[in-house]
């Protein structure tokens, strides 16, 4: 380069000497080309490898984890999308942060050999840049470090939202959760600011400190008399351009290693969280399946964080996985200890219990008792504090709350295992299943959407029992497995799958039950209370000794023992104790019941699986249910872009910031022009008009020049301008982006909470999740960062080659070659590299919900042994997405090769006109030219790949958009013509006329001409088979889906011309699988602060929760996990109840919401239903008859009609009826087989 300039001002040119000189210009820049692209292609091949072991390394130990301390999937999802990120950009962008300062050194020697001691000085800003890119990424690690806590916390809630938005939407909690989400949100955005000014400045500094550089140095050199000439300045400065490709790379290095410091100890933490440990020991004694002696189990102590600013300072933690060891909330003293470190929570107490090999052991007791608690520590997720624990064999564990997977029927059952037709066969028979895979559309190869959101609760448990049954295991651990199911099918499966399959092929048994008339069947039953085994032994000896548990089976069976004379007009009961099951209406009704089960045949086709159903049952499946996510989204580029700039605040507002660009790249430009056109001067002799000649006479030192102090003020106060100008625009930028993303976040959101269930049905949380997570992030973070680099230096790309140009006029016919050339290839490239991106996001979506489904399912997971499976999966998936991503970064570098091939044509170009045109350009022109083609190499690729990125990185923005444009929305929450009085309805009187009614559009109708009333406070109990329709009630009540024809009337109100809002918040549900959210017990009853501290308790009283949460420590501000985890499934159904209580609603729909309670409680519940909702219209959905025994009327679905309506006196006296038939299937169900079996319950 020097040579070339210095050849300009030779009086005898030698062009041979000249093109030698082009020749090894151009090689060496081709050498440096192709060691910087290996660099690139190692170092991505690398962060690939590194990235994946990363996550590998994460889930396997989110495997092995005993439990999440509080940790929400959410977080999790977080900090494997946006963390792991962080060290993949680490690797791929710290070998220019290496380079640069060996650069740095480098240019100091040359700036001394060129110019002398001053250049030295003005070269050293290049060194001080790195400590302050070193305070700026400390800077930006500690606000980034900040700002990933506020999104943390934004994911969690949002994975909560999107987990529970049936439950919110049937409350009609939408608004308040997005003004909720968009309070975080504005948090994140204020956090987001000041990493993202600082990051905005670092990326704008590297042109002004080569500026900076070059005019400290040559104002520095001339005032202390140096004389300096065109080919040390221009050869000077183009040393700096040319070592700027990589200085400018180093805030991408300082911003990967920044947010790698906040990273690596997020992934630490996680990483030394204590880890489950199996049960390793067998028991002394060959006969026994399981043995503890003297154990005492605690939980870790949680830490749930903040849903709000206004939960703070959680001070307690109770266990979490759906156990029931929390407090004994009647008859009792707390017993629940904290150990020393506070860490643990102690609930079991001195546990001796022994399982023989082939025995049935059942275990009973109260809501909170420690039931659940036993099989929890068996499967190792409990800390053992002292005593010893023994067990021999392989697990199979059913849950409370069914695990189910987003695959097929068969899928879930085999759960891994080889096929084998046979125990298949037995498995679906035992567990009652083959009914339902009838009336599926592809049977067993039925997909299952995720948490089994399209089958019931019933169905979704009997395929957990089937997997436990097929699994073939040694040890069956049952927590509460019939609760879901109704009496007839619960009967079948404890008769064909525990009692013939378990027990009956030397299977040892642990069953916890809240239903009481199987433990005269089991081996040995155990009843626990407060953390303790308060009494155990064989059925017919507890019975003899008349204690607790003898009282606990004669309240149950009450019923039975009561007089069979008494008539259904008999009254004289009416006020008997509100602790029996009913009252008199409902032992009349259930002595009827006997008599019809003793004269009656049950009619076989019609007592199919009466299992409960939940508020999302579709009677019939199209087999496929989850949709392949589309690699091309539903807008256009052009579309999204137009978007995207109307986020920003609009045209002009984007008009202004893009001159705020380019009014940097002019103040660059005039900069070295300035230079140019001083050197030109000379000595002062060039201003007379002879002196305008071109040739390469010497003009003369600057030195001599009488104003020189001129050209040096105008010189230098170009980089005060600079900075000011950059300072200006990183501030513009920084607040319009975040705007846009905020607009983009808040917008999506609205547009996915207002969709309807079908959407969430057919999608899988974690792809919506990815929206709002990795896509999130990439526009908050990533895109603004690439989006800035590329039009500042796209600007300054087209005004170099508009000066070149002007220079060399000639240069504009290679242009015009080179740039057909290069549209050619970037238009197949960016294609190709478009989709690549979209491929890798896509790609993504399946991992995030393995991952999702692995953190809700871990106990599963463990007990059979499955974590293996699960983690190749993981690694499949995984690898699957690594591909794309990898494939990325190396096409950008196939493309970022072929440009500098170019970009040296180009320069070759350049440099050729500086030699041809010897003596027809001034050598301060031809250095301007040749140090600003110089710059390109490297600048251009670097350029042309930024614009790759941003569009790719446009994707995110592509998708976002996607939803806000194409997602289908419910109907408004408000119509102000239709909105009814704020007390509507005043009474509660609900009229269904013809209704029709299906899920989605190719699907038949499931409700087919419903007609019926219920009148004001008349309590209506809905009873049939599963895919009758009888949840379809509640779907269309609610406006779930759409009615077909007909119509609903509250209170002479179409319910279909009002708001949604307007309908549902006047509404109360609860439902059978109880949905709490992260924060504390109030915000769970009163999430938005609606009612005192006095109606809350009032509330917890009714339903016999109030002992429990005051004993807790902070009461009503204890903690509350993730899905409620740390409290039991029973005591999570009586704070829905309390929820509903609070809401105080005229019309109340109840869907088995009393399955997971013990029967003295379930009594007590039921008779506050009958007292707290005694003003309300009340609709029970139930498969457990007993339920609706003394409702006013019984409503009998089947096959989408009302098959019966009537009192339920009317129907069980119609020995004919289907409801009289079911209910001699019940009571036929309850006998027991003989008097020598339930000892004093009979007698």
């Amino acid at each position: 380069m020097r040579r070339l300039v210095a050849f300009t001002q030779s009086t005898e040119p030698d062009f041979i000497y000249g093109s030698l000189l082009v020749v090894a210009f151009t090689s060496l820049q081709f050498t440096a080309a192709s060691c910087i692209g290996l660099s690139f292609y190692l170092s991505t091949r690398l962060a690939g490898r590194v990235r994946a072991a990363l996550l590998a390394m994460v889930y396997h130990k989110i495997l092995r984890l005993r439990s999440l301390k509080g940790k929400s999937v959410g977080e999790l999802v977080n900090l494997c999308t946006n963390d792991s990120q962080r060290v993949f950009d680490l690797c791929n962008y710290i070998p220019m942060g290496i380079v640069g300062f060996f650069l740095c050194v480098f240019s100091l020697i040359a700036s001394y050999v060129m110019i002398g001691w001053t250049a030295v000085l003005g070269t050293s800003s290049y060194i001080m840049f790195y400590p302050i890119l070193v305070l700026f990424s400390k800077l930006i690690a500690h606000f980034r470090h900040r700002s990933i806590k506020i999104t943390d916390k934004r994911v969690r809630l949002m994975s909560e939202v999107i987990t529970c938005i049936k439950l919110i939407k049937m409350y009609a909690w939408e608004i308040p959760f997005s003004k909720q989400i968009g309070a975080i949100r504005n948090q994140e955005r204020s956090a987001l600011e000041k990493p993202a000014y600082i990051q905005s400045l670092s990326t704008g500094m590297p042109p002004v400190v080569t500026i900076l550089s070059t005019t400290f140095t040559i104002i520095l050199h001339t005032s202390l008399g140096y004389d300096i000439d065109v080919t040390q300045a221009f050869t000077y400065l183009a040393l700096l351009n040319s070592i700027r490709i990589v200085i400018v790379g180093t805030p991408f290095a300082a911003k990967a290693i920044a947010e790698t410091l906040v990273a690596v100890p997020r992934v630490k933490e996680l990483l030394l969280m204590e880890e489950m440990e199996p049960i390793q020991d067998k028991p002394k004694n060959p006969d026994h399946a399981i043995e503890i002696s003297k154990a005492t189990f605690a939980w870790d102590k949680e830490s749930t964080g903040s849903t709000e600013s206004s939960i703070a300072s959680l001070q307690q933690q109770l266990p979490e996985e759906g156990s029931d060891n929390q407090l004994q909330q009647k008859n009792g003293e707390m017993h629940i200890l904290l150990d020393d470190s506070s860490s643990l929570v102690t609930c079991l107490f001195d546990m001796d219990l022994v399982v023989k090999k082939g025995s049935l052991v059942g275990i009973c007791g109260s809501v909170g008792s420690g039931k659940s608690s036993i099989i929890s520590a068996l499967l190792g997720r409990m800390v053992k504090m002292n005593g010893t624990v023994a067990l021999e064999g392989s697990i199979a564990y059913v849950s409370q709350q069914a695990c189910i997977f987003n695959a097929t029927v068969k899928e879930n059952i085999l759960f891994g295992d080889d096929y084998d037709e046979e125990r298949y066969a037995k498995a679906i028979d035992a567990c009652s299943l083959q009914e339902d895979l009838d009336i599926l559309a592809q049977g067993d190869e039925t997909e299952i959407g995720e948490r089994g959101i399209n089958l019931s609760g019933g169905q979704k448990q009997r395929v957990s029992m089937a997997r436990a049954l097929y699994s073939n295991a040694d040890v069956y651990l049952l927590d509460d497995p019939l609760s879901a199911v109704d009496s007839h099918v619960g009967q079948h499966i404890f008769r064909h799958c525990i009692k013939d399959a378990f027990q009956g092929n030397g299977k040892s048994v642990l069953f916890v039950t809240h239903q009481l008339q199987y433990l005269a069947d089991c081996d040995y039953v155990i009843l626990m209370r407060d953390g303790r085994i308060a009494e155990e032994g064989k059925h017919n000896e507890l019975m003899t000794k008349d204690g607790e548990y003898a009282n606990l089976i004669r309240t149950f069976h009450m019923d039975e023992s009561e007089d069979k004379d008494d008539t259904l007009l008999d009254t004289s009961h009416g006020h008997q104790s509100k602790t029996s099951l009913g009252g008199a209406s409902r032992h009349s009704l259930t002595s009827l019941m006997d008599e019809i089960g003793s004269k009656k045949d049950v009619r076989p086709d019609f007592l199919r699986s009466l299992s409960d159903i939940s508020m999302v049952e579709e009677p019939e499946y199209e087999g496929s249910l989850i949709k392949d996510e589309s690699v091309e989204a539903g807008v256009s580029r052009f579309q999204t872009v137009l978007y995207y700039i109307r986020a920003c605040g609009g045209f002009i507002l984007a008009f202004f910031m893009l001159l705020l660009f380019v009014l940097v790249i002019c103040g660059n430009i005039f900069s070295n022009w300035w230079l140019s056109y001083w050197f030109q001067q000379g000595d002062g002799s060039a201003s007379k008009p002879s002196s305008n000649s071109t040739s390469s006479a010497d003009p003369g030192s600057i030195l001599d020049n009488p104003d020189l102090w001129k050209y040096q003020i105008i010189y230098g106060c170009c980089v005060p301008a600079l900075i000011l100008i950059t300072l200006f625009r990183a501030v513009v930028f920084t607040k319009t982006t975040l705007r846009a993303t905020t607009h983009l976040h808040d917008e999506v959101f609205k547009k996915v909470v207002s969709c309807p269930m079908s959407f969430f049905d057919t999608t899988p949380s974690g792809r919506i999740l990815n929206r709002f997570s990795k896509d999130m992030d990439e526009v908050d973070v990533r895109l603004p960062f690439y989006m800035e680099t590329w039009t500042h230096n796209m600007l300054l790309m087209l005004f170099i080659i508009g000066i070149v140009t002007t220079i060399f006029p000639w240069f504009l016919i290679a242009v015009a070659f080179l740039v057909t050339f290069f549209i050619i290839l970037v238009a197949l490239f960016n294609r190709t590299i478009t989709h690549i991106k979209r491929v890798d996001n896509i790609s993504s979506s399946p991992w995030f919900a393995h991952l999702m489904t692995t953190v809700q399912s871990l106990s599963t997971v463990h007990a059979y042994g499955k974590s293996d499976e699960f983690m190749r999966r993981f690694h499949r998936l995984l690898d699957e997405n690594t591909v794309p991503k990898v494939m990325f970064y190396i096409a950008n570098r196939w493309l970022a090769f072929r440009l500098d091939v170019l970009t040296m044509l180009l320069t070759m170009t350049v440099a050729l006109c500086v030699v041809f045109t010897h003596g027809h350009i001034a050598p301060a022109l031809a250095g301007l030219a040749l140090s600003y083609a110089t710059s390109l190499l490297g600048s251009f690729q670097y350029t042309v790949r930024m614009t790759a990125e941003v569009d790719a990185h446009f994707t995110s923005v592509e998708r976002i958009v996607d939803y806000i444009k194409n997602l289908t929305s419910e109907a408004p929450s408000k119509i102000k013509s239709h909105e009814p009085s704020a007390d509507w309805p005043k009474e509660g009187h609900i009229k269904f006329e013809k209704l029709k009614m299906k899920y989605r559009d190719n699907l038949p109708l499931v409700l087919r001409g419903i007609s019926f009333e219920a009148k004001p406070k008349e309590k209506i109990g809905i009873v049939g088979r599963t895919g009758s329709g009888k949840s379809s009630l509640g779907v269309s009540l609610f406006r779930l889906v759409e009615k077909a024809a007909g119509e609903i009337k509250i209170d002479d109100i179409d319910i279909s011309a009002i708001g949604l809002y307007d309908l549902r918040s006047k509404l109360a549900i609860i439902p059978q699988d109880p949905v709490l959210f992260i924060g504390t017990i109030r915000y769970n009853l009163d999430p938005f602060m609606q009612y005192s501290d006095e109606e809350i308790w009032n509330a917890l009283e009714k339903t016999y929760m109030k002992d429990m949460v005051s004993k807790l420590d902070n009461q009503l501000e204890a903690p509350v996990v993730e899905n409620g985890d740390n409290f039991s499934v029973g005591e999570r159904q009586l704070l829905c109840m309390a929820r509903a209580v609070l809401r105080k609603s005229k019309i109340l729909m109840l869907d088995e919401a009393t399955a997971a309670i013990d029967t003295e409680t379930d009594s007590l519940v039921q008779s506050t239903i009958r007292e707290a909702f005694s003003d309300c219209t009340l609709l029970t959905i139930a498969h457990r008859l007993q339920t609706v025994l003394d409702s006013d009327k019984i409503m009998v679905i089947d096959n989408g009609k009302i098959a019966e309506f009537d009192t339920p006196s009317n129907l069980l006296a119609d020995s004919n009826s289907l409801f009289s038939i079911m209910a001699a299937n019940m009571t036929r169900n309850k006998e027991p087989k003989d008097t020598s079996d339930t000892g004093d319950t009979v007698s």
